[in-house]
């Protein structure tokens, strides 16, 4: 992991991604999984400076792959090659690299935002890894209790990414500090927080369709488990006490 080749000037790229099948969820995971050995190879990290994952269709059983490179074409010969290898299917046709600034109802700091979301997705990728139900209740628990009732983030999660994530432990201490304002930066109270991209990642989607963003823009208790579980039965798990 290299922050330092992120330029604010890369081109951004996407692929959108999954392995045969259209399980809500499931498919999502399993072309996760599948991806890895790319993310983790060297031909990869060599043609792209960064790259960050959300779910990429309403079905939640896609990888949107985006990608900042100023060689697409070894981008696209890399990631096309590998996918016919293990079968990884394209859902929609890839977006043309293109130079936007996409931290543009994000606050305006494209070089520290891009930075961001690598580095959630390296982290991400670790805790899926390592426990993905635990992961996944990290985040709902997140949403309606720390989040919802405007608890520091740091004490949530910090436990979790010590334990679980080589890639937030590879940090130095600057890093780590920088890692944490960002997660809980919100320049933008009527669009999404930065936290946003991490819990789309992982849950995965998050709790902001039509109008449910409204929600959070004010403080409320935090729900109990017993609450959080009648909204997350619907993205397929449950959060047990203790």
């Amino acid at each position: 992991m290299d922050l330092s080749r992120l330029q604010e000037t890369n081109p951004l790229g996407r692929f959108y991604l999954k392995v045969p099948g259209s399980r809500k969820y499931d498919t999502y995971f399993q072309t996760i999984e599948a991806l890895r050995p790319l993310l983790n190879s060297r031909e990869w990290n060599e043609t792209v400076t960064g790259y960050y994952i959300n779910t990429g269709s309403n079905n939640m059983d896609t990888v949107r792959l985006s990608y900042f490179s100023s060689n697409d074409d070894a981008v696209r010969n890399c990631a096309e090659s590998f996918c016919r290898q293990y079968n990884i299917v394209e859902s929609q046709s890839p977006e043309v690299p293109h130079a936007t600034r996409i931290s543009e109802v994000y606050g305006g700091e494209e070089l520290r935002f891009r930075r961001f979301l690598y580095l959630y997705t390296l982290i991400g990728l670790d805790i899926i890894s390592a426990d993905l139900l635990n992961a996944r209740r990290l985040m709902a628990t997140f949403r309606f209790q720390v989040m919802l009732s405007r608890q520091p983030y740091q004490p949530h999660f910090q436990r979790t990414f010590e334990m679980q994530s080589p890639a937030y432990n590879s940090l130095s201490a600057e890093q780590k500090e920088q890692f944490w304002l960002d997660l809980a930066n919100w320049p933008n109270p009527p669009q999404v927080d930065w936290a946003h991209f991490i819990v789309n990642m992982i849950l995965p989607g998050d709790f902001v369709g039509p109008n449910q963003w409204i929600y959070f823009l004010i403080q409320r208790p935090a729900l109990s488990l017993v609450e959080i579980n009648n909204i997350v039965i619907n993205f397929g798990f449950q959060i047990r006490n203790g």
